[in-house]
């Protein structure tokens, strides 16, 4: 094969380098040999020279010098990635100047280890995954943490909190403590006084702290802490418990009757089991008071409350509970804490405890709980007389996330009738959701719609769901 412009640059004692933008290997040329175009030998001693594009005029008749020509570039080594490079490559992208390369897969990085563009099937250009994906593996990736670099945290004894008259300046911001406007905090990692700007995270500490809620820390703490949260929570959050409280039969003196309100996830998931249970005991007794079959099959959601009611014509009533989702396997999902709060007017008069089992009818009925706060409307009539009373509401409920249509049963005790209208303000307790399952960032969508697992500490309660759905399908 002829190279005829080679004999004439080597006359001219020049050195022809590739082009920096594209990916094929340099065949070195040594200054100390002439190359020679017809000569076999030259061929084997390495005097070759890649050029970019195979062209079938270089096939068939040689390439001429004089019709295309390059600047030679001084290449002695990958350059250095800036931030012009960097914009260059992002104007190539938003322009397409790289699509039609591309396609003729002639574009390619040689001047760097990383490649930042890449060719699709169809032709168009891609980011390549290593821009995108971070470089970083999550901390649950059995092969990700790294014990060693972290030992010292994770292996840290409980520190002996400084005296409040130690300090009485922040030990971060160096603010003076006030009464009233700056108060002292003590970090529970460190045992330092900070103010409450400096220490509003809050983490989970290490195993030897004994402690599962989330705890106030300072802002240097908290960086230290928050790349462990990952592994802490899977490790020694309170959902992750096995559930303490499961016995709900006569001997458990909490079996008997259900609080109003509930301080923990713990306690609102066995008031919901409680609940369900003695529902299904009413429901096996008389089956005419239980909900029916179809309404049940078809629900998309559960919310359980134990709710305070009583007044006389205007009627206050306080609860707390707790909601869970159907997920599309047929599964349920995490439990997420609830409070609700409302007024009654009619013809009323008494006060009685009710155990709620609002079945939320279709998806827009589950994202209206998702939300931080929603509010429902509705009729209804209830009878209490005694140990068990009976209360049917059909109502609407709205939220920043939706609305929809939910049904709501009760089993009630105490002395209580009327006929009223009701309304009800439902809100998401965050704090309860935090100290149970440890994440700050935790939402109520997150945990309906099957984001998160569903906890250990919560089995008391999939197993009287079972148990309630088991008995309308005998």
């Amino acid at each position: 094969m002829p190279y005829s412009s080679i004999s004439n640059l080597d006359n001219k004692k020049s050195k022809f380098k590739y082009i920096d933008d594209f990916n094929d290997t340099a065949w070195p040329v040594p200054g100390s040999q002439s190359a020679s175009p017809s000569s076999p030998s030259s061929l084997k001693q390495g005097n070759l020279y890649n050029f970019p594009f195979e062209s079938e005029d270089l096939l068939d008749g040689g390439y001429e010098s004089s019709d295309d020509r390059y600047k030679t570039v001084q290449h002695n080594g990958p350059p250095e990635v800036n931030l012009k490079n960097v914009l260059s490559g992002i104007f190539a992208i938003l322009t397409g100047r790289n699509k039609s390369l591309n396609a003729a897969g002639s574009l390619q990085f040689s001047n760097s280890n990383v490649s930042f563009l890449g060719s699709a099937k169809n032709g168009d250009a891609v980011l390549h995954s290593s821009v995108y994906i971070p470089s970083a593996p999550p901390l649950l990736e059995a092969t990700a943490f790294n014990y060693s670099a972290y030992k010292d945290v994770l292996e840290a004894e409980p520190p002996e909190w400084l005296p409040d008259s130690s300090s009485t300046v922040c030990m971060q911001c160096n603010a003076p403590f006030t009464a009233l406007t700056r108060g002292r905090h003590h970090c529970r990692f460190c045992g330092g006084i900070f103010c409450r700007a400096c220490s509003k995270g809050r983490c989970l500490l290490p195993v030897k702290f004994r402690e599962r809620d989330p705890q106030r820390v300072c802002d240097t703490c908290y960086d230290r802490l928050d790349p462990l949260q990952g592994v802490l929570i899977n490790t020694i959050s309170n959902a992750v418990q096995v559930a303490k409280h499961d016995v709900m039969d006569w001997t458990s003196m909490r079996g008997w009757l259900n609080l109003p309100v509930g301080f923990s996830m713990e306690q609102e998931i066995y008031k919901s089991a409680n609940t369900l249970r003695n529902y299904c005991q009413v429901a096996r007794l008389n089956p005419e008071k239980s909900i029916p079959a179809a309404i049940l099959e078809g629900a998309k959601g559960l919310a359980i409350l134990t709710v305070a009611k009583g007044g006389v014509v205007l009627a206050y009533k306080l609860g707390t509970g707790l909601v869970i989702a159907r997920r599309a396997d047929g599964s349920w999902s995490a439990p997420s804490a609830l409070l609700s709060v409302g007024l009654g007017w009619g013809a009323q008069v008494g006060g009685e405890l009710m155990d709620f089992i609002i079945v939320l009818h279709d998806s827009k009925a589950v994202k209206a709980f998702c939300s931080r706060m929603h509010f429902s409307l509705g009729a209804g009539c209830s009878a209490a007389a005694g140990p068990v009373g009976r209360v049917f509401e059909a109502d609407m409920r709205a939220g920043e996330r939706g609305s929809g249509m939910c049904y709501t049963y009760s089993c009630s005790k105490g002395a209580f009738v009327g006929v009223s209208l009701e309304g009800n303000i439902v809100s998401t307790r965050m704090d309860t959701n935090l100290r149970f399952y440890g994440d700050p960032y935790l939402t109520a969508a997150d945990i309906l719609l099957g984001i998160v697992d569903r906890p250990k500490a919560a089995e008391p309660l999939y197993a009287a769901l079972q148990d309630l759905y088991a008995s309308f399908r005998c």
